[in-house]
């Protein structure tokens, strides 16, 4: 796919793009907070890896089977087709897997004969609670081949792992209402955190809800999931329905929850009706998500209500008051009362 193509970066992005590219290094670490765009930047530097002809394939090493397949997904917005096991490596664009499929003793031929074969553009994603294992398996790789590459990507600088090239693009911390609002830590705060002009309106009164562009009130409800634990990808981001926000957690033994969230930004006095939680209802079922989800600025209609109160262990809503407590939890630690 043709670069101009693809979503537009941030500045911070397209500043480590810029710099990774001029780089030789082996091993680079990219440190940015969570829900900042770390998947989307390394795809980006994948996509211009591979049209330069500076590598022939791309790996990307994940944990988790949700994360190995939302690797994939997205790969697909930047003309990158991954297959979801190195045993298929001579795929269009590489490989999407998991650390413990490549760790089984089955794999290790495969591995060698991979990395022998191809230059690689190794992405480890997060490796905070492996990083032995990680970092073990991509030296390994990239000891049979001295042109392949590799970016491990974190939320922090994980500890035991030594790289070539460290960029850290700092995180974000929400503070308390006391500090957030003082002046002199205002600039400071600004800099390193992507969504603080958001969290500073919001900061402001939560009135001010009603003054957000409909988009911004997307990246709202995506930014309160992610401070909830959620893995999120907002979506293109369109006037005209849908999905505005996909939400996976890993509830452990109770397996895997994918809710698929529908953002509705309207005036208080326009409440959601039957028609946007039947399209819901009907996504939900077409995607097999968990649960289907409407959030909204208003409230609903008492045939909105009905439906999902019908359908509780399959729909949900979030109105304007259960946001209003939802936001206050997440800036302020308020609890829900």
């Amino acid at each position: 796919m043709n670069t101009n193509d693809m979503p537009k970066l941030a500045t911070w992005q397209q500043d480590f793009v810029d710099q990774f590219l001029t780089q030789q290094n082996s091993k680079s670490l990219l440190v940015a907070a969570a829900g900042t765009g770390k998947t989307m930047t390394a795809l980006y530097a994948a996509n211009k890896l591979l049209n330069q002809g500076k590598v022939d394939s791309l790996l990307v090493i994940s944990d988790r089977l949700v994360l190995r397949d939302q690797w994939s997904h997205f790969a697909k917005r930047y003309g990158l087709d991954l297959e979801t096991s190195l045993e298929r490596h001579l795929g269009r664009h590489g490989v999407s897997a998991t650390l413990q499929s490549l760790r089984k003793k089955e794999a290790e031929e495969t591995i060698e004969e991979a990395a022998r074969a191809r230059r690689w553009f190794i992405v480890a994603d997060d490796p905070a609670y492996e990083t032995r294992s990680l970092v073990t398996l991509v030296d390994k790789m990239l000891s049979f081949n001295d042109h392949s590459r590799a970016l491990f990507i974190s939320r922090h600088v994980p500890n035991g792992l030594s790289v070539d090239a460290e960029f850290r693009f700092r995180s974000e911390i929400i503070l308390e209402r006391s500090i957030i609002q003082a002046p002199e830590t205002e600039i400071r705060i600004a800099r390193f955190a992507p969504s603080f002009s958001l969290l500073r309106h919001l900061q402001n009164g939560l009135g001010a809800i009603d003054g957000l562009p409909w988009r911004e009130f997307e990246k709202l409800i995506a930014m309160l999931l992610e401070k909830d634990g959620y893995v999120v990808e907002l979506m293109k981001g369109t006037k005209d329905g849908g999905v505005d926000v996909v939400a996976v957690k890993d509830l452990g033994p109770n397996g895997y929850f994918k809710a698929l969230w529908q953002a509705k930004k309207q005036a208080l006095t326009n409440k959601v009706g039957i028609s946007v939680v039947r399209e819901l209802a009907d996504t939900r079922q077409e995607f097999g998500a968990s649960k289907g989800i409407i959030v909204t600025s208003s409230y609903l209609t008492s045939g909105a209500l009905e439906r999902i109160n019908r359908d509780k262990y399959l729909l949900g809503k979030v109105d304007r008051d259960d946001l209003d407590v939802w936001v206050r939890r997440t800036l302020y630690g308020e609890k829900d009362s």
